[in-house]
């Protein structure tokens, strides 16, 4: 499931993964002079409670791949 939020401009999947895992991915819109990225926060799941804080967080940077998208053509 996908939303597009309009508070923060940002496009939010969340997905569950049983009953361990929260996992919120989030394409934010780009800032001026720079690109867009995708963080993926990976928040556990302890008692029925998900974590405050995510464990790890996962970023990707939307102008690399556009570099690398555009290395393979050549």
């Amino acid at each position: 499931m996908s939303a597009f939020h309009k508070d923060d401009g940002s496009r939010r999947a969340t997905v569950w993964i049983g009953n361990r895992f929260h996992i919120d991915i989030r394409r934010n819109p780009p800032p001026p002079m720079s690109s867009a990225q995708l963080v993926i926060r990976v928040y556990p799941i302890t008692d029925g409670e998900i974590w405050d804080d995510p464990y790890d967080v996962f970023v990707v940077d939307e102008a690399r791949i556009i570099e690398l998208e555009q290395e393979m053509k050549e």
